[in-house]
């Protein structure tokens, strides 16, 4: 294994506190909401449109019975209903509530709000971060972290 960079290591290790920040907060949302980060995941993930169950489960990389339990709760609260695909009346999506979509869009503006060490940068830092970053990969889509496509 190759000898890492210590100055690598430190810019990585301050990334990662700033990200499991954002996490914690989110976390606290959630927990605001009685809801767990699978259903966290469910509700932002269906933000974006109606999802096959099956999809969702492979996105969550859980089997169908658990998604299954996500759904039902998400239910309960009113954020989200099962109905049937438009082009398949066997499968069955998941689909936000008017209701969910709010608690959806809650959840990402905490989720991807940068933190205050983030936002207290001057603005000659934060153009040179977001060149620098903008180097090593693809953004996130719409403040959410991307998996694999559920369409």
């Amino acid at each position: 294994m190759a000898e890492v960079d210590p100055q690598l290591a430190d810019a990585w290790q301050r990334m990662m506190a700033l990200f499991f920040s954002r996490r914690d907060a989110f976390f606290a949302e959630l927990a605001t909401l009685q809801l767990t980060p699978p259903h966290g995941h469910a509700l932002m993930t269906l933000h974006d449109g109606p999802v096959r169950m099956r999809d969702l489960a492979d996105s969550m990389a859980c089997d169908a019975s658990y998604v299954t339990a996500v759904a039902d709760r998400l239910e309960q609260l009113g954020f989200a209903e099962r109905r049937n695909a438009p082009d398949d009346r066997r499968v069955r999506e998941l689909v936000l509530t008017a209701k969910g979509t709010k608690v959806a869009q809650r959840l990402r503006r905490v989720f991807s709000e940068p933190p205050d060490a983030m936002q207290a940068l001057p603005a000659a830092d934060r153009t040179e971060l977001l060149r620098i970053m903008s180097s090593l990969g693809e953004p996130a889509v719409d403040g959410w972290l991307p998996t694999r496509s559920l369409r």
